[in-house]
């Protein structure tokens, strides 16, 4: 990726326990990687956290929102910051460590012949850690759900650990709307609509190392509610 500026967006809410060694291991990776941590003003001080500890690192670029909330609007954040300071490859990834850094040259190395690069749990070599079953199952449904309504021809639609092309996510953003975690799937969705090619590659999800899941029944619903609406209005 000789010449070319890649920059992960690392969007959090309360990943004081895990942030630092997270962009500890990314800085380890041998590619010309900008990290941007878009944090949402999180109670614990996650992004205090990473602006004190990498002050003086010019490859870390730490954004605090104080207004509204919201994933959606952390990614849409950070989809414009990596525009903003002249990125060509575009990243994504949670901050908990259920995504691996050690997996990152591999997805930008098979960006060459694609738009997008999938990291899936759901292919051939992939796995998932995660030791609750029922997890597991309310995963599975909401994949199918996601499949039949919407037609996204992925192994794994939820998959927020992905890399793009920065004309992708030019010629996206200015459909993208969601404020909450839909905006993974609705990214997925206007792809779809654009076309763009789309490889997926095998990564083991492992079980965060510390601190809670966000997901809960309620926000479960909220989701596959606005997977419908999406059907309905495209």
């Amino acid at each position: 990726m000789e010449n070319k500026k890649i920059s992960v967006i690392i969007p959090t809410y309360n990943e004081a326990d895990c942030i630092v060694p997270l962009i500890n291991e990314i800085l380890k990776i041998h590619l010309p990687l900008n990290i941007i941590v878009v944090d949402d003003n999180s109670p614990d001080k996650t992004g205090k956290i990473v602006e004190e500890k990498f002050k003086n690192n010019p490859y870390v670029h730490v954004f605090i929102r104080k207004g509204k909330r919201g994933r959606g609007l952390a990614g849409i954040f950070g989809y414009k910051k990596a525009i903003e300071i002249g990125s060509d490859i575009i990243g994504e990834m949670d901050g908990d460590f259920s995504h691996h850094p050690s997996y990152i040259p591999e997805m930008v190395k098979n960006i060459n012949g694609y738009d997008v690069v999938v990291g899936s749990r759901y292919i051939s070599g992939g796995k998932e850690e995660r030791k609750s079953l029922l997890r597991k199952l309310i995963t599975k449904f909401a994949h199918l759900y996601i499949k039949t309504l919407l037609g996204i021809d992925l192994h794994d639609p939820t998959s927020g650990f992905r890399f793009f092309k920065r004309e992708v996510i030019e010629s996206i953003l200015p459909f993208l709307s969601a404020e909450d975690p839909f905006i993974v799937t609705e990214v997925y969705f206007y792809i779809k609509k654009k076309k763009f090619k789309i490889k997926e590659i095998p990564i083991t999800f492992y079980e965060r190392r510390k601190g809670k899941s966000k997901l809960n029944v309620r926000i479960l619903v909220r989701y596959l509610v606005k997977v419908l609406k999406l059907k309905l209005l495209s």
